[in-house]
């Protein structure tokens, strides 16, 4: 199990790690008046990303599925708090 505070900037930033061994991941936006976009690589922008709208969670039943693979985030402008917590097998 992991969980931590992760800043998310203008440019994709990494919010967790590809982990085989991955069971859950939950993802909090903690930033009020702030979307941040999510996706599996770098190459995400506003347009292509899912949205993480402000006090909203992410995580297995809402949209993660089995995804082993890395989260990356992206915010318009300025930084955004997000917050994970991961279960391992």
């Amino acid at each position: 199990m992991a969980y931590g505070t992760i800043t998310v900037t203008t440019s994709a930033t990494v919010i967790v790690a590809a982990n085989s061994a991955r069971q859950k991941l939950h993802l909090v936006n903690t930033e009020e008046g702030k979307v941040v976009f999510i996706g599996p690589d770098a190459s995400i922008t506003k347009s292509n990303a899912i949205p993480l709208y402000e006090t909203q969670t992410r995580d297995d039943a809402k949209a993660f599925g089995f995804w082993l693979g890395p989260i990356y985030g992206i915010v318009e402008a300025g930084t955004a708090d997000v917050r994970y917590w991961e279960v391992t097998k």
